[in-house]
């Protein structure tokens, strides 16, 4: 159920559930998303000692999701972006090939930070994004290493605590085929500022209020700054 719309720019932005509002969206260009990474495995200090069935679980909703964003690509062409870590990873990985579908690529955004670990391993300092691709579509720019270096630390501008760096989400935006992109999972709303900043079509949905209010204000400041760089728009046909 929708509970409100906003229309900001060339943004459309929409608070609710994301699994009820795509169905009702029109094709985009692209999908660029940061869902949450996995349910949680965990039921004691230790955590589970087989937590193979939490993510089997977690495939299933994985794979929901990427069926509804995919049908809002074209049927010759569009990508996905969509984030995770590598815990998510074989969870991603089942629930793309439920789908019939492939991981084409998988990006290795380098924090240049050491975040905080546990008590045995290794700090991480990167996380990754998967590029899915629908037949006919893909990246103009053929040159692209899978490797993308954007300062981050601990400290979050909006106070999303999953937000990423708008340097990060500008370049996705910038890379992505065509010129329309779609957010199912907005949070604080950088895919569209991004989108702003380049004058792109957006489209975001977010379903916690709070976050739908920050994105809102934070996409209506970005459209009233001036564009860095924007894409001619197809003329009209007469």
């Amino acid at each position: 159920m929708t509970y409100r719309e906003e229309i900001i720019g060339d943004a459309r932005l929409i608070l609710g559930d994301c699994r009820e509002i795509l169905p009702t969206l029109p094709r985009v260009d692209a999908v660029v998303t940061d869902p949450p990474y996995m349910f949680t495995t965990a039921s004691a200090g230790n955590g589970k000692l087989n937590p193979w069935a939490d993510m089997v679980n977690s495939a299933v909703w994985y794979a929901d999701m990427i069926k509804l964003c995919r049908a809002r690509l074209p049927p010759d062409g569009g990508v996905i972006w969509w984030f995770l870590n590598w815990k998510t990873l074989p969870v991603l990985q089942k629930a793309v090939f439920d789908n019939r579908w492939q991981i084409e690529s998988l990006l290795v955004w380098d924090k240049e930070w050491i975040g905080p670990g546990g008590p045995n391993g290794l700090r991480p300092s990167y996380e990754l994004v998967a590029l899915m691709v629908n037949e006919g579509g893909g990246l103009k720019n053929r040159g692209l290493p899978d490797i993308w270096r954007h300062q981050w630390a601990s400290s979050r501008p909006s106070g999303h605590p999953a937000e990423k760096p708008l340097s990060l989400m500008f370049e996705i935006v910038a890379q992505s085929p065509g010129r329309s992109v779609l957010d199912p999972f907005m949070g604080s709303g950088t895919t569209g500022v991004a989108c702003a900043k380049q004058g792109r079509p957006f489209v975001g949905i977010e379903m916690d209020d709070a976050h739908f209010d920050l994105a809102c204000r934070r996409i209506e400041e970005a459209w009233k700054q001036p564009r860095l760089f924007e894409e001619p728009k197809p003329k009209p046909v007469q």
